[in-house]
């Protein structure tokens, strides 16, 4: 245990057995764990995707930000990880969260990024359909509006 120390703390536990020196250092550093989960928790609650940003990317922080606390001891239930991430996302979602809710849908942190990717992508693509839609109607109104002006002028 010692030799993967600096040479200060070396000095200053090498006459203590191994669980006193455990529990010196959980002393010094657990000031600082606390510090760092209140931290990690502050990034994870104001995490927000805003539209157009990218889900997959989005989730994949947040999860790294809930393994960040795992690995200092704070370990949250799956329900609440699948929550933070779903609270997250912006009304865009709103369709998946009522159905992932509905479905009462079970699925692990490596699996949502996935999840959210492709119902990102169904949603894009019906988007893009009515775009073109809506854009082909906007022309015939015009054309339609410029044949009135010029039978209009026809007529006076």
């Amino acid at each position: 245990m010692l030799s993967s120390m600096s040479l200060e703390l070396q000095r200053q536990h090498e006459h203590m057995f191994p669980y006193e020196m455990l529990k010196h250092l959980e002393s010094l550093y657990v000031s600082q764990a606390q510090t760092m989960g209140y931290e990690i928790f502050c990034d994870l609650f104001k995490c927000k995707l805003h539209d157009g940003g990218k889900v997959s990317e989005h989730v994949l922080k947040m999860i790294g930000l809930i393994e960040r606390l795992a690995s200092i001891g704070t370990v949250l239930p799956a329900n609440v990880s699948t929550n933070l991430i779903l609270q997250s996302l912006p009304n865009s979602f709103e369709n998946f969260i009522v159905n992932f809710n509905m479905n009462n849908t079970k699925v692990g942190l490596p699996e949502f990024p996935n999840m959210l990717k492709t119902y990102e992508s169904s949603t894009t693509k019906v988007k893009s359909v009515l775009m073109v839609s809506s854009s082909a109607k906007s022309s015939k109104w015009k054309n339609k509006q410029q044949q009135k002006k010029k039978t209009s002028k026809d007529v006076e």
